[in-house]
């Protein structure tokens, strides 16, 4: 058995390094490592969150929307974690009492039904 796991762990790897098979392989593995990968991006998302309501509670301005909180992301997240399981990048949408993290989900598609929004409470900031 274990061989055979092996076999295709191997396989799989060798797909995923050419760029042909990789969208194949992806579409073919996509409902077993879909579950997995939403897992993975909530908990990140969670620390995200997290994050924005540690900075909110200190008294200090969220970033804006856009290029200005994808490079608070790469400053604060270094390694990855500024990107979805699907390698997307997450987007932020504030509200007036709250503060939300967006996934781009496994259609890699922002505003669709897949689409994974966690918000969090915040105390409202105006920037000066």
């Amino acid at each position: 058995m274990f061989k055979v796991i092996l076999v295709l762990a191997l396989g799989l790897g060798a797909a995923m390094s050419f760029p042909r098979s990789r969208a194949v392989v992806m579409d073919f593995m996509a409902p077993a490592l879909n579950p997995a990968f939403t897992w993975q991006t909530r908990g990140e998302m969670d620390r995200i969150a997290r994050e924005l309501q540690s900075l909110n509670r200190q008294g200090e301005l969220l970033p804006e929307e856009g290029e200005e909180f994808d490079q608070w992301l790469a400053r604060r997240f270094q390694g990855g974690s500024s990107l979805d399981a699907w390698g997307n990048p997450y987007t932020l949408k504030q509200w007036p009492d709250s503060v939300g993290v967006i996934s781009a989900g496994p259609d890699t598609l922002v505003a669709t039904s897949d689409d994974i929004l966690l918000s969090a409470p915040i105390q409202q900031r105006r920037r000066h």
